[in-house]
């Protein structure tokens, strides 16, 4: 049993819950009437650490999304469509916001360059079940995006791309301090 199962199961008992193809966990985590929706996407190992700096009160949907993958893309454009978020957030290792990220790519296996290396990018096939597997093309684009916030920056998401290409800003969150600076952006964002 994985450490977060429990926690996924009092999630399940308390919320509206979803499992998808990729074996991300989802919860609907419903604020007071008003504001937007709002995908919180984390590791699924960080949930513990995470939860208990959620906010208790709200306007609108927060979705937590719960990735099984080793931070690809395709999971995290699944997620954009089941969330159907107006923004989107991942939590990450650091503190503050998580405001661009440089672009980089594997050429082979553990072997990252930048993004303009003339290079092709190698495809990773992910198995996750015997009917069910996904193509990882390890190639990251580069974004950047202005503070919505003021406050501490270290580099983003490497998945932050796949949301600002769909017209979703996103933005990493450092897990140190979630708390503070998740109700910074809740405020600028008219969610709280």
């Amino acid at each position: 049993m994985r450490s977060t199962d429990w926690l996924e199961s009092l999630l399940a008992e308390r919320t509206r819950t979803f499992v998808d193809e990729f074996g991300s966990f989802y919860a609907w985590l419903e604020g007071s009437y008003g504001g937007d929706t709002l995908l919180l996407w984390m590791n699924k190992s960080v949930l513990a650490e995470a939860l208990p700096q959620l906010p208790r009160h709200f306007k609108g949907r927060l979705v937590l999304g719960l990735d099984a993958s080793e931070d690809h893309q395709a999971p995290f454009a699944r997620a954009l469509y089941w969330a159907d978020p107006r923004r989107a957030l991942v939590v990450q290792k650091g503190e503050g916001l998580g405001l661009a990220y440089p672009g980089r790519k594997e050429v082979a296996e553990g072997e990252w360059v930048p993004w303009d290396d003339p290079r092709e990018a190698r495809q990773l096939e992910v198995v996750l079940r015997p009917e069910f597997s996904y193509q990882e093309l390890r190639a990251y684009a580069p974004w950047e995006a202005p503070a919505p916030a003021p406050s501490p920056t270290f580099e983003g998401p490497q998945v932050g791309a796949v949301g600002w290409e769909r017209g979703i800003p996103t933005y990493g969150l450092g897990l140190v301090g979630l708390d503070k600076n998740l109700e910074a952006l809740l405020r600028v964002w008219r969610m709280r």
